[in-house]
């Protein structure tokens, strides 16, 4: 069970980087409708891969006593990204609608 807290963590970090890199590209290059389009899909995905990894790390955390808080905390981590991507899907949204001069 160590291979999915591990797996996991490591997922949470890369959709944190690729996400932050993504938005970071959007803001640079301005107002991409491809580079919005490419984010969408890539927010759905990671929310089905993120989701897949936390519900197994809450089954995990059922039978193995001895590494639950180790489950637990991979689980905290994986949800830390929820109100990351809040925040980035806000800041695309006040850039899209601000006027461009």
């Amino acid at each position: 069970m160590k291979h999915l807290t591990n797996i996991s963590k490591l997922v949470a970090l890369l959709s944190f980087v690729f996400g932050t890199l993504l938005l970071s590209t959007y803001l640079y290059f301005g107002r991409s409708e491809q580079l919005l389009f490419i984010g969408l899909k890539y927010v759905l995905l990671a929310i089905a891969i993120n989701s897949i990894l936390l519900f197994a790390n809450l089954l995990a955390t059922i039978p193995a006593s001895s590494n639950r808080l180790e489950h637990l905390k991979t689980c905290g981590i994986i949800l830390l990204n929820i109100p990351i991507a809040c925040l980035y899907i806000y800041i695309v949204i006040q850039f899209k609608i601000t006027p461009n001069f």
